[in-house]
């Protein structure tokens, strides 16, 4: 089976969630003996047409791409449509990412009379009114989110039972979405992969909480709410002088200024350029974990650090219940009852011990080669169709 697969971010630049989800899949797709492209945005210092992990990536330009933001990103739906419609024509299935391709993407299906999908990781919804970078995407997005789920597509999947709902909100007909979870790479995140002791190369002593993932604050970076995060540290730090933050992934430069108003410089870290294979060793490098985020369609960090073995904490938002259960805690977004159940954990090692435990047998069942086996589900229902 051919698949294209679309979306307006892709790696080597841009490895966030969603690019994560395609990469994975698409790998384990390849080993079963299908052929994957990848319809995407040209970006500085990338080709327009190269194999990367053994998927034919196709890329398009877009305006503005030093920045890949507004309006250049917004643009990749109509730019890559005429490249998308002369792709789709050898392929079996068009299987299309939201946000910024969903509501424009069904059109290389039809006109390429090739059947399609639109898989749905999350929808902001009204959350867009604070986390939109201008007045347009305050407003525009949530038109787009509306669009997309009006949009002809032959079927839609989702993440998680919270992205369905947000579909259905939005009018989709639920016998038409479909629920896969994103699979883990086991091999990579495990309790036993020890690639680096970051607490000796960092000089790390006393006990840790921390957080890996998009760190900007600006435009949908809010909606990870990191100054959330930084708010509730500044009262666990209050509490246990020793305890340290431990931060790593993008935009640093964006919470400087913040952690130094806030008096918590002393006591944070910051780990750049952790790699792939490096992802299990940061987050045992941490007593506990926190995803503040106030929406998530899935959230691989609560995933990744369960499946390390490390206890978590997520707000009660998004798809967070879905990846919480006796393997961490739930909680509101408000920075003082962050900061509680961190000292809760922090001061109680056995809990901690307890909730990483019962973390790495809840994530046993993510695993792509199940999530393949879903998706390919769905296309041959599709293709059959």
């Amino acid at each position: 089976m051919k698949i294209l697969m679309v979306s307006d971010l892709s790696p080597p630049v841009v490895v966030g969630g969603i690019e994560n989800y395609i990469l994975n899949l698409s790998k384990k797709l390849i080993e079963q003996g299908h052929e994957v492209h990848w319809l995407t945005s040209k970006l500085p210092d990338t080709k327009s047409e190269e194999v990367y992990e053994g998927i034919k990536i196709h890329r398009v330009n877009i305006p503005f791409s030093d920045y890949y933001s507004f309006p250049g990103r917004q643009l990749f739906s109509i730019t890559s449509l005429i490249k998308g419609i002369k792709l789709a024509r050898s392929m079996d299935v068009i299987h299309v990412n939201t946000l910024v391709p969903g509501f424009l993407g069904w059109v290389i299906a039809k006109y390429s009379g090739k059947p399609s999908i639109l898989f749905c990781h999350e929808f902001y919804g009204s959350l867009w009114n604070k986390i939109g970078q201008n007045i347009l995407e305050k407003y525009l997005y949530p038109i787009f989110e509306k669009l997309s789920s009006i949009s002809p597509y032959d079927l839609y999947a989702c993440p998680s039972e919270y992205s369905k709902q947000t579909l259905i909100k939005y009018g989709v007909p639920s016998d038409k979405i479909t629920v896969i979870k994103h699979g883990l790479d086991h091999d990579t995140i495990s309790p036993n992969k020890n690639t680096k002791n970051y607490r000796e190369t960092y000089h790390i002593t006393g006990p840790t909480f921390g957080y890996l993932g998009r760190l900007g604050i600006k435009g949908t970076g809010q909606a990870k709410n990191v100054l959330g995060l930084l708010e509730a540290a500044k009262y666990v730090i209050q509490e246990m002088p020793e305890a340290k933050l431990i931060l790593g992934g993008k935009g640093f430069s964006d919470l400087k200024k913040y952690i130094e108003d806030l008096g918590i410089e002393g006591n944070t870290i910051y780990i750049e350029n952790i790699a792939r294979e490096d992802t299990s060793s940061f987050l045992k490098t941490c007593d506990v974990v926190v995803c503040p985020a106030l929406s998530d369609g899935f959230c691989f960090l609560l995933a990744e650090a369960s499946a390390t073995g490390v206890p978590v904490i997520g707000t009660n938002l998004g798809s967070h219940p879905e990846r919480i259960h006796d393997n961490g805690m739930l909680v509101n977004s408000n920075p003082k009852d962050i900061a509680d159940s961190i000292l809760r954990i922090l001061r109680n090692p056995e809990m901690g011990k307890e909730f990483g435990k019962n973390g790495i047998k809840f994530t046993n069942d993510l695993n792509w080669e199940d999530s393949s086996k879903e998706h390919l589900k769905i296309y041959e229902r599709l293709t059959h169709k």
